[in-house]
């Protein structure tokens, strides 16, 4: 099933969280001497995507309206709504994907404000949710692509790196013509320092998606490059 618009929209917000994921990542290393710290990486998804100010006292600074009492606020009453579409008719595909993806959704939103490990299990409770529904969703609708992929990236945002590396290899060899399952692979690998294969992945997708009609070609033409250049 290719993107539509809220697909797409969802893919850019997933990228901007990766990419700070990964920094987090990266800066952990760095501290422990593991990385030349004058060669910092940084990664995205092909899919989707804050950025977080320390305060004077070196804790994270939130303002009210973007705390996770807010972002929970916001997407409940969303996500309840969901749920109660799906209840309605829950022979109905659409309301299964929407609902999953309200959850997807959420768990983007509340790892931009994570701040405690009370956070933090929330978060990957909440990309739980979403995986479950997308397992639901795959069982009766085998075979859609995009939603593999943002079932991945849920899986990637729960810790389970590993894991999520295998959902999408074995997807590539099924398909290796679907550009955003290599650009999330390529993401994932770069998580991992993997940055053969990440190069190797990136590479893919730009081939998959000449015409960058996901935004795919772009971004791991970016990442190629930032890698090279590193």
């Amino acid at each position: 099933m290719a993107f539509n618009a809220q697909q797409a929209k969802r893919a850019q917000a997933v990228i901007v969280i990766a990419v700070l994921v990964i920094v987090a990542a990266i800066a952990a290393v760095v501290l422990s001497g593991a990385l030349n710290p004058s060669a910092p990486q940084q990664a995205a998804t092909s899919d989707t995507q804050t950025s977080s100010t320390a305060a004077d006292d070196g804790s994270a600074a939130t303002s009210d309206e973007h705390d996770m009492s807010h972002v929970d606020a916001n997407y409940t009453s969303t996500v309840e709504a969901l749920q109660e579409q799906f209840d309605a008719d829950p022979t109905n595909p659409s309301a299964l994907l929407q609902l999953a993806n309200g959850y997807f959704d959420w768990g983007v939103s509340a790892m931009s404000v994570a701040q405690t490990d009370e956070d933090s299990a929330h978060v990957t409770d909440l990309f739980n949710q979403a995986i479950a529904r997308y397992d639901d969703y795959l069982e009766d609708n085998p075979g859609s692509k995009s939603v593999e992929v943002d079932r991945a990236i849920c899986i990637f945002y729960t810790g389970e790196t590993d894991r999520a590396i295998a959902e999408l290899e074995e997807l590539v060899a099924r398909d290796d013509a679907f550009g955003p399952a290599w650009a999330n692979l390529g993401m994932f690998y770069e998580s991992e320092g993997r940055t053969d294969d990440a190069k190797a992945a990136y590479e893919r997708a730009v081939d998959a998606d000449e015409n960058d009609a996901y935004g795919v070609k772009t971004y791991a033409q970016q990442r190629l490059d930032a890698l090279n250049e590193g």
